[in-house]
């Protein structure tokens, strides 16, 4: 297998496609799938049009981005295809129209629909499943419980979240030659070979652990019984610093809530407001009983954190690669700022400058760590290696 590429930052959307598409396209033999990743300028529907015309037959799915990562740029606005060129890839595609608020039956619905007629692969291959959920509309933690319930642990899980910064922006999936919104996005491949997936944060504990005494899905109201801001404010002090509701946001940026693990790695969730009363508001949900502690990084250990996500998934597939995805969240760059591209460059160099790359920036990322159970993460890397 070897993963294709082509970028174009042409102003018109159904220009910028066609040339990216003849871009991964020309030096394909056996195009499988194709992954369409759009930044923000370009209207999603004249995206999906042109893809549909410039693709042809090969399946694809994609999602509009802030941001794309190919081949060891940093894409601000742009487009970019991603051919998977292998006659032995067999892809399916799922997404489901929306009913309901069920987070969960969405995923189950999406995942099902990936998988049908797709027999479970042979002991000599491997079954990797891309997932991408809207955030704005549904818990995208519950979407990943149902994909997982109809998928299974035993594969190699990746994918995240969209959303916008803008928030009257609208986000959108890719899927079924359509461009989508509210939507749950599933992509199943089965590989000849072993698929390999990598999955690193950076961020370290601080301060005390504190009980999540109270909480209703993304909403954390108490901690230790106490109103849940009260942590972040003990947390500050504990640096030298006054936190008031002003503060928050920029204090919560380098310091998100972590959730301890079975293996001794940590569930990252991202704040997003302070609310009435003390609580806090976070991108996906945290268990009422859980032990949090609150985490701190530097770009330093972002970036070291890329580089072992890389490394973690070349040594996953323990072939040659013929290519990578990764998906990369969103307030990683809000905090790296223009080190996102030693971000990058640390991710390439590990997994070898011939590999191709082809990436983005969610809201939110999906990954397994160690024994390939899925969650949705906030605030970190994952990356997929493809055999070659």
């Amino acid at each position: 297998m070897r993963l294709r590429i082509g970028t174009s930052t042409e102003a018109d959307a159904g220009g910028a496609l066609a040339a990216a598409a003849r871009g991964a396209l020309g030096a394909s033999v056996s195009p499988a799938f194709a992954l369409v990743f759009s930044t923000f300028d370009y209207p999603a529907e004249e995206v999906a049009l042109a893809a549909n015309e410039a693709l042809g037959s090969t399946p694809w799915a994609g999602l509009v981005t802030a941001a794309i990562l190919a081949d060891g740029h940093v894409m601000r606005r742009g487009i970019a295809v991603g051919v998977l060129d292998c006659e032995r890839l067999r892809v399916r595609v799922g997404a489901p129209e929306p009913s309901g608020n069920d987070a969960r039956d969405i995923g189950r619905r999406a995942a099902r629909e990936a998988l049908a007629g797709m027999p479970l692969p042979p002991a000599d291959r491997s079954r990797a499943m891309l997932l991408f959920a809207d955030t704005k509309s549904r818990d995208a933690a519950e979407v990943v419980h149902g994909a997982l319930s109809v998928a299974g642990a035993g594969i190699a899980w990746c994918g995240g979240g969209t959303g916008s910064l803008d928030p009257g922006g609208s986000a959108a999936q890719f899927a079924n030659g359509r461009a989508l919104r509210d939507h749950v996005v599933a992509v199943t491949l089965d590989c000849h070979a072993r698929v390999g997936v990598g999955i690193k944060h950076g961020w370290q504990p601080t301060g005390p652990p504190a009980m999540v005494t109270r909480a209703d899905g993304t909403l954390v109201e108490e901690l230790e019984h106490r109103p849940a801001f009260d942590i972040y404010r003990a947390a500050a002090e504990e640096a030298g610093q006054q936190l008031d509701a002003e503060e928050f946001v920029r204090f919560a940026m380098s310091h998100p809530l972590g959730i301890p693990q079975a293996d001794g790695e940590y569930l990252v969730r991202d704040p997003l407001a302070l609310e009435e009363g003390g609580a806090l508001r976070f991108l996906a949900g945290v268990p009422d009983g859980a032990i949090v502690r609150v985490m701190e990084g530097t770009p330093a250990m972002l970036v070291e954190a890329a580089r072992a996500a890389a490394k973690m998934a070349r040594k996953d597939v323990g072939a040659p690669v013929g290519g990578a995805l990764v998906f990369d969240c969103i307030s990683r760059y809000l905090m790296l700022g223009d080190r996102l591209q030693d971000e990058l460059s640390a991710c390439r160099g590990a997994l070898g400058e011939d590999v191709p790359v082809l990436g983005c920036l969610t809201f939110g990322e999906i990954g397994a760590f160690g024994s390939r159970l899925p969650q949705f993460h906030n605030k970190t890397m994952v990356v997929l290696a493809l055999p070659a």
